[in-house]
């Protein structure tokens, strides 16, 4: 609950970002719930190429999770059916 205002505001500025590059097919974000113990935190995955694009920090280079459990944010929507 806490993260829903944070979330709607990457959501804009990714958004805008993948509008600015020309909405290239490479650039994908997505989220999803992990949780841990009694506490659940929001994780938001993006491809590399909208990392560069949209300089976010403390951003960590890892793998994409499944599709089947994350939820779109920005971008290719159409990158989640691959």
């Amino acid at each position: 609950m806490l993260a829903t205002g944070m979330l709607a505001d990457l959501e804009s500025h990714l958004a805008r970002v993948y509008e600015e590059e020309g909405r290239p097919s490479t650039m994908l974000a997505v989220y999803r719930h992990e949780s841990s113990d009694l506490h659940c935190s929001v994780m938001v995955y993006l491809t590399a190429d909208f990392q560069r694009a949209s300089l976010l920090e403390n951003a960590i280079h890892c793998a994409m999770p499944a599709m089947s459990d994350a939820g779109f944010l920005a971008g290719n929507k159409a990158s989640m059916k691959q």
